[in-house]
């Protein structure tokens, strides 16, 4: 049991603690005030610095215009590239990536971007701001044996074309375009004629054709059986869409659209 010498103690120490503390003022009003302002104004700052950040990754403000070309169209909608993306279908009125689509008419789109109007024709593109890009031109030169040959790339895929204008269009061996990427499942069956007699062949839809600096998009093509085409040969799908000029052993190609 405690004595009545302790208990005494012990409330005479609580009591001088209690005088202590009473003593005590705590932080004036004026620093609380001081206080409470800079952590709003540290508050503040982070704010804006996050909405600056959002900006500068969402709006149209934030980044390089990009690029727009018009691989195809389909009635009211246009599939259409832009910058490094993939080609996406649009309709008219939609909006991506501060592209706007207002009006298809034939082979011919008109976009708005930065609030400049464009009119693009399929396989043609745009810089940003809305300038036409420069047509690209290739130069090729004949063989010992007067054969244009051009390297190229199909869908990205390196190949070595055979420059024929006799061909209706572009052809590919079937490995060629497997390798290639080509989708030739459900491509239409078709008949052609060639050096090694009549064949069967797919008709397909290449998404670009490239040979030197010169690009063509949407451009079609026929597949055949490696036993009747060993060569890719470059025909008249993608050659009716450039200006070919024939000086002795030099074909130069610009591009038209």
């Amino acid at each position: 049991m405690l004595s009545p010498a302790s208990i005494l103690n012990s409330v005479q120490g609580c009591e001088w603690a209690s005088r202590k503390l009473a003593k005590w003022p705590g932080p004036s009003l004026g620093a609380c005030r001081k206080m409470a302002i800079g952590f709003i104004k540290v508050c503040a700052q982070k704010i804006v610095m996050w909405l600056a950040l959002c900006l500068l990754v969402y709006s149209p403000w934030g980044a390089a215009a990009s690029s727009v070309s018009v691989n195809g169209v389909f009635g009211e909608k246009a599939l259409i590239a832009i910058g490094d993306r993939p080609a996406r279908v649009m309709s008219v009125g939609d909006s991506v990536q501060g592209v706007r689509l207002l009006s298809v008419r034939g082979q011919h789109v008109v976009i708005e971007q930065e609030g400049k109007r464009s009119t693009l024709e399929v396989g043609f593109g745009s810089q940003p701001g809305g300038a036409s890009e420069a047509l690209a031109e290739v130069v090729i030169t004949a063989d010992g044996h007067g054969h244009f040959l051009a390297n190229g790339q199909v869908n990205s895929y390196a190949v070595r074309f055979l420059v024929d204008t006799g061909a209706s269009a572009v052809a590919l061996p079937r490995s060629i375009a497997i390798r290639a990427g080509v989708m030739l499942d459900g491509a239409k069956n078709v008949a052609v004629s060639t050096a090694n007699g009549n064949a069967r062949a797919s008709k397909v839809l290449l998404n670009s054709i490239r040979v030197g600096n010169l690009r063509l998009n949407m451009v079609e093509a026929i597949v055949l059986d490696d036993a009747q085409l060993k060569v890719p040969l470059l025909g008249m799908s993608f050659l009716k869409r450039t200006n070919m000029k024939n000086e002795g052993d030099r074909l130069t190609l610009i591009q038209r659209y």
